[in-house]
């Protein structure tokens, strides 16, 4: 065996253990935030491969209850929605508005907030993907025609920005237009909070709303592969 195949040898072992590593530390990360959340779920939730992780679902509700966050504003619904309609129903205060594109997708976050008695703290709101004028690279975004038309009393002290879509490079920079379209929407003091930023088009997107909106993104890659930025000071949540 020559010493250019040992070398690739050793390094791939040196990558896989490396990754070893990072899994086993994100899973240790989740494993204790499934603990956290217990005290919020008495039933089951459905949870997919593409849902928030657990320690950034965390990290997420930490913000709301640090930072008091009351109007929360979420792009892409699914596990999310219901613990944060949970945490508000416990707090006995605040509102969460959904924007969502898959019809199907709405039936069943409806249906699941309905029977956790947890319609009253949300709005799930269709809002199809469609031409967008801010969007990079010829992407769509949500249609706010239907959101615009209910929102008409507050300002969004929080922004959870997980949809579009973003998994494949066609649709890696899907996710932009949250910030600048929504800005005229946002409290003076407000957080932004982006999830899936292990992936080139959230770094990406990441970089330009920092430079754009003059803002400081704090980055959790293993304990939740989420980044929050805050208007104004507030708590930190580490």
């Amino acid at each position: 065996m020559s010493l250019l195949s040992r070398l690739l040898i050793k390094l791939q072992f040196s990558l896989d253990k490396l990754f070893r590593l990072d899994s086993l530390s994100r899973s240790a990360y989740d494993a204790v935030a499934m603990q956290v959340l217990a005290p919020l779920s008495t039933t089951y939730q459905p949870w997919s491969t593409s849902a928030l992780r657990p320690s950034g679902l965390v990290k997420i509700l930490n913000e709301i209850v640090m930072n008091r966050r009351c109007c929360i504003v979420e792009c892409g619904g699914g596990i999310s929605t219901v613990y944060i309609a949970k945490l508000l129903q416990q707090q006995g205060q605040g509102h969460l508005y959904t924007l969502e594109d898959n019809l199907g997708w709405i039936e069943l976050l409806k249906a699941l907030l309905q029977e956790q008695g947890l319609s009253d703290y949300v709005t799930v709101i269709p809002a199809p993907l469609a031409a967008c004028n801010l969007a990079l690279e010829t992407n769509l975004w949500y249609d706010l025609t239907a959101f615009r038309s209910q929102f008409t009393t507050s300002t969004i002290d929080l922004l959870l920005v997980d949809g579009p879509p973003a998994y494949d490079k066609p649709r890696r920079l899907s996710r932009y237009p949250a910030l600048p379209a929504l800005r005229d929407l946002l409290a003076p003091d407000f957080a932004v909070i982006l999830d899936d930023i292990n992936r080139s088009g959230e770094a990406e997107i990441i970089s330009k709303w920092a430079t754009e909106f003059n803002l400081t993104f704090e980055k959790y890659l293993y304990d939740g592969d989420i980044a929050i930025a805050r208007s104004q000071g507030g708590f930190h949540i580490g």
